[in-house]
């Protein structure tokens, strides 16, 4: 998989419901290696909301990365599951995405490496929200899954 290829946004994101949130989560975790691959934060941004910290961690490190000139190869997430709960209709949702995230090799502007990251199987919670119809993401918590 291309990580250097923007992902498409699932058309059942259109849907404030238990499945557009299964969509807008995994939406989001296929751009998590985009936004490091690319630095390319548009869509990042227009999802991140400002109660996330793995949000603007994420916004900062992949700005930071390419301000200095570093790249990244690698780390994309193939999902395996994606299930959304509506907590409250039309407003607070949750969505688990479960998947296979590669490996990925980050190297400084000459080319050396200078971190690996083996990659894993991962659970990913992550809760959103509907705002002026948009999806929100206002958290995110990432485990290692069995």
């Amino acid at each position: 998989m291309d990580v250097t290829v923007p992902p498409a946004r699932p058309e059942a994101m259109a849907t404030p419901s238990a499945d557009g949130a299964a969509a807008a989560a995994s939406y989001l975790i296929s751009l998590y290696p985009y936004v490091y691959a690319t630095g390319d934060l548009t869509e990042w941004n227009s999802l991140s909301g400002p109660t996330c910290t793995f949000c603007s961690s994420t916004r900062d490190g992949a700005a930071e990365v390419h301000s200095e000139g570093r790249r990244i190869e690698g780390g994309a997430f193939t999902i395996e599951s994606a299930e959304g709960i509506e907590l409250d209709a039309g407003r607070w949702y949750s969505a688990t995405i479960i998947g296979l995230e590669s490996a990925s090799v980050e190297y400084d502007s000459q080319g050396a490496v200078i971190d690996e990251t083996p990659g894993g199987r991962h659970e990913v919670t992550i809760a959103l929200s509907i705002a002026a119809g948009e999806w929100v993401v206002d958290g995110v918590e990432i485990r290692q899954a069995q």
